[in-house]
């Protein structure tokens, strides 16, 4: 992250068996050892909720997923400014986002470590006429066939939204990010802030310790390494970049009996609490970070 050499350890998650350490510059934490060959935990298991550790298949649901992704594309063009608006959502899954950025005027690509995923995206792309395109491959592992897609200064925008914690070499994954994006583009990043009081009251017990995260940033030592790249003008938003009333409009979907509605007040004290902080913290620790090139 911050490229200094002092850790030390801080817990041992016990329910998932691995270590965590804590950088005793920028406080951000990591699994330590890292486990060997992380890629391997997003087979079809991982999608299709198999795996001891999954993923929501946002498939069935697109249609909802979509409110909050065409409210998160409505923020990033207003960032944008002239930019020729190319695309790049990192762990992209089965393309959703890519999709919708079509639909919103974007040039739209998507990338994962999970052939599986990049597969059955491009299935419905071609079902639905997207020109949305995904590649198997990472920030680390660019299709090498696709050069001309992935060229230096070729995006205008990069996301990776819930994707950050996944990456086991962030500095070299980021510093590729920067390579591919145009002057003035935006990387757009979506994490867990562990310099909130909801990751630190929980401590070991917080949700987002999982085997597939490796890296858990604060948002000092997230800034102080994409600085160091040579990114600029960061926009923090607590918790999203979107309304609540997008959260509203995805969750509908999944609402099927009447008790289903009672997400609804926990959703709204959740977005309401995130915009409050106590010493100088947030509240919780929902996260996304806007930096500039």
């Amino acid at each position: 992250m911050c490229a200094a050499t002092q850790a030390a350890f801080k817990y041992r998650i016990e329910r998932h068996a691995f270590d965590v350490w804590v950088c005793l510059s920028c406080a951000s934490e990591f699994q330590y050892p890292l486990p060997k060959n992380a890629d391997t935990f997003y087979g079809e298991g991982y999608y299709t909720g198999t795996s001891a550790f999954n993923y929501q298949d946002e498939r069935q649901k697109e249609h909802y997923h979509n409110f909050v992704h065409t409210a998160r594309l409505k923020t990033i063009q207003k960032f944008l400014g002239v930019l020729h608006p190319k695309i790049l959502d990192v762990g992209c899954a089965f393309g959703a986002f890519a999709r919708a950025a079509v639909r919103e005027g974007f040039e739209a690509y998507g990338i994962d470590v999970s052939a599986f995923a990049v597969k059955e995206g491009n299935k419905i792309s071609a079902y639905e006429q997207s020109s949305a395109k995904l590649f198997e491959g990472s920030l680390t592992k660019l299709p090498a066939r696709e050069k001309r897609i992935f060229a230096r200064k070729s995006f205008s925008v990069i996301t990776l939204v819930e994707v950050a914690e996944h990456l086991g070499s962030p500095r070299a994954a980021f510093k590729t990010a920067y390579e591919l994006l145009h002057e003035e583009g935006i990387l757009l990043v979506q994490t867990a802030n562990f310099e909130g009081w909801q990751a630190t009251n929980a401590g070991s017990n917080y949700h987002y310790y999982l085997p597939g995260h490796l890296v858990y940033y604060t948002a000092m030592g997230l800034k102080q390494m994409l600085s160091g790249i040579g990114f600029r003008e960061f926009e923090e938003f607590f918790p999203v970049d979107f309304s609540l009333y997008a959260k509203w409009r995805k969750a509908w979907g999944n609402v099927s009996k009447l008790r289903d509605m009672l997400c609804y007040p926990k959703m709204t004290y959740y977005h309401l609490l995130s915009k409050f902080k106590k010493k100088g913290k947030p509240l919780t620790s929902s996260y996304v970070l806007y930096a500039r090139k």
